[in-house]
């Protein structure tokens, strides 16, 4: 009471279930049972809302592309209906995205004090902000919830009580929030908003800014600000073409690194890590040569840009027909100016942070991003814990963490540890299902090993006998991009033969489309990995077989994870076997949805049946009837267990699993 409580959730259906207040007891639960409404505001990041005093200036100028003319037409239908000003209302297209950078709110752009936007409680950001202030429930994603934590608070208010739902994200959010990634494509953004000389056009903050003091050039001050505005014009350009190519030489230089860092690697091992010895080796000379040039570059520019805004802010008295526009042109130019330094400042930072002084508490890594495989430069830090204490955990009176897929083997200490609140009070909830009488959970116990080559062609085998057997209404669910491809390309054909159609993530359209054909059309299997272990939520028969391919265990060479490993005396049992059981649950929950649900789950990697670690996965997943038996049995087992009237197997299955798993 008297302060928000804020609720960090990723999922969409919840959010929306909230922002319509279509949850039994929740004024109860939050205070307002004395009939004051229930106030329930959604905030998101200061980029999805429209900046108007940006807007009305860029709107005036003319559309040099069909994308930006598109947008300004989208805009001035949207603006005299929209509440909200945000972007999602939009739809935008990729090409439109790019534009709408250009009139969105951003970080330190706008003085508060002087735009009379705010000051008239016209500004989007400011009415979401003051609406928040004056909510009883907070509602945002974890990646603003952790915005808001690395930014010092300044985004949400002041708040006593935070829920985190599907807390066991947090890690990950966090290690991504505090990822820095450095790219030659930074470095030319940067460079095309200082200048960019375009034939005999130029565009980017400078030209702005000569063109404004021209305009300006009334009086002798003036006049001599215009010329030495134009003497300055080389400066900037030479400073943008200088970071362009000063950025060409210092990625070329890591591409080699990666080339020679790659010899022998497989091309799964796309990401290499930076370590000392990397930074010693030959090949770095060249890296250190080129960053040199960068950092030399990276000052002429800031002082170049600053000398603009100093000349740009001096103009006190316009000489113009129409005073209060100039005032804004001008106001607006200075904010442009002042967010291209800051943008320029802060890129220069983190550039000097890799490579000046690598900080021991951050790991980095090389790694290939985009159609062009362009290298890309990472760090994230080792260990988020201490992060999250002190910008997170301990702002509240109350944190509660909740999620249905925390506790390994039993116990949250795992999560606790990690998160950095080992103290915390913890309680499981059973769940409201009756899994024993919903779920049979086969374990194949004659699939050979996943390194084995015979593996895909008994899994292929299996997949195409109990997808028939299901008619298809399964869910498949892999752990690489391309073992799920080869399997795709063999079973498609066969499947369509007997009925059933084979969808494949990326091959048949994203993860949203094929959920929704799995959701909406009969005889549809589901090929998916990476997002597909979780959100996907499709109640009733159209869900009624799920496959785990493969044990989830990380990626031994990903950066991030091996230079964690190395904190563990016993990195496998105590970091790997966890990580991947977490993940094994949230798959496994993708089957039962509602408490009328029935389905089959196989697992067709047998060391969850042969390994010393395979009794924690299990031991982490509800009481279901479990079968351990062939692979070739499955497909009968499934068909039995979905229809119960279906003749009966011809094999009995032992059912019991052995005491010393």
């Amino acid at each position: 009471r008297g302060e928000p409580i804020v609720l960090s959730t990723n999922t969409l259906a919840l959010q929306d279930q909230l922002i319509r207040k279509d949850v039994p007891d929740l004024q109860a639960a939050l205070g307002t049972d004395d009939g004051e409404p229930l106030a329930v505001v959604a905030v998101k990041g200061r980029a999805n809302y429209l900046c108007l005093r940006r807007w009305f200036p860029w709107e005036r100028e003319p559309s040099l592309e069909p994308d930006e003319a598109r947008l300004k037409a989208k805009i001035l239908a949207w603006l005299p209906r929209t509440e909200t000003g945000d972007r999602s209302e939009l739809r935008l297209t990729g090409g439109e995205e790019v534009h709408w950078r250009k009139i969105a709110e951003e970080e330190g752009s706008c003085d508060p004090g002087a735009c009379v936007f705010h000051q008239r409680g016209q500004c989007f950001l400011f009415r979401a902000r003051r609406a928040a202030e004056g909510a009883h429930l907070v509602v945002v994603n974890h990646a603003l919830l952790l915005t808001d934590a690395a930014s010092s608070n300044r985004i949400l208010p002041d708040y006593e009580a935070l829920v985190i739902d599907e807390a066991h994200h947090l890690e990950d959010q966090a290690t991504s929030q505090f990822t820095v990634s450095l790219s030659e494509n930074q470095l030319d953004e940067v460079a095309d908003a200082i200048a960019r000389r375009d034939g005999p056009a130029m565009t980017g903050v400078v030209a702005g800014a000569i063109a404004f003091l021209l305009g300006a050039a009334s009086d002798d001050a003036g006049q001599r600000r215009a010329r030495a505005a134009r003497d300055r014009l080389g400066d900037a350009e030479k400073a943008a073409e200088g970071m362009r190519a000063a950025g060409r030489d210092l990625f070329a230089a890591l591409e080699y690194v990666q080339l020679d860092s790659e010899a022998g690697a497989s091309a799964a091992d796309r990401a290499r890590r930076v370590t000392a010895a990397t930074r010693g080796s030959p090949a770095w000379q060249a890296v250190d040569a080129a960053w040199d040039r960068l950092l030399t570059i990276f000052r002429e520019t800031e002082a170049t840009l600053r000398w603009f805004a100093t000349e740009v802010d001096a103009v006190d008295d316009l000489a113009a027909a129409d005073l209060a526009e100039a005032g804004e042109r001008q106001e607006l130019l200075l904010g442009d100016l002042a967010t291209t330094l800051r943008a320029t400042t802060d890129l220069a930072a983190k550039f000097a942070q890799a490579f000046d002084s690598p900080d021991a508490s951050r790991v980095f890594w090389l790694d290939r991003r985009g159609p062009l495989d362009r290298i890309v430069f990472r760090s994230a830090p080792l260990d988020v814990s201490e992060l999250l204490q002190e910008r997170l955990f301990k702002r509240t009176r109350a944190t509660v963490l909740t999620s249905a897929t925390m506790a390994v083997d039993g116990s949250c200490d795992y999560i606790a540890n990690r998160l950095g609140i080992p103290d915390a009070s913890s309680l499981i909830v059973p769940s409201p299902f009756d899994y024993r009488a919903a779920v049979l959970l086969h374990l194949a116990d004659d699939m050979p090993d996943p390194t084995h080559p015979g593996y895909h062609a008994a899994l292929e085998e299996t997949l195409i006998e109990t997808l028939a057997a299901t008619r298809g209404r399964g869910l498949v669910l892999f752990t690489s991009h391309a073992t799920l491809s080869d399997v795709a390309r063999t079973i498609t054909a066969p499947l369509l033969e007997r009925g059933v159609t084979v969808l494949a993530q990326r091959r048949d359209g994203s993860p949203q489309q094929l959920v929704e054909r799995l959701r909406r059309e009969e005889n549809v299997a589901v090929l998916g990995t990476a997002s597909f272990w979780e959100g996907v939520d499709v109640a009733g028969e159209a869900l009624s077989l799920l496959v785990i391919a493969r044990l989830p265990f990380n990626v031994p060479t990903d950066p991030v994870f091996a230079a964690r490993s190395e904190a563990f005396e016993d990195a496998f049992a105590g970091y790997a076997v966890p990580q991947a059981v977490l993940r094994f649950k949230q798959g496994f929950g993708r089957l039962i949805r509602t408490s009328q649900d029935r389905g089959v789950c196989a697992v067709l990697d047998r060391r969850i049946l042969t390994k010393r670690y395979g009794a924690t996965f299990l031991q982490s997943l509800p009481d279901c009837t479990v079968e351990v038996g062939s692979r070739l049995d499955l497909p009968l087992a499934a068909k039995m267990w979905l229809h119960p009237g279906a003749e009966s197997p011809r094999h009995e299955q032992q059912v019991l699993i052995p005491a010393q798993m």
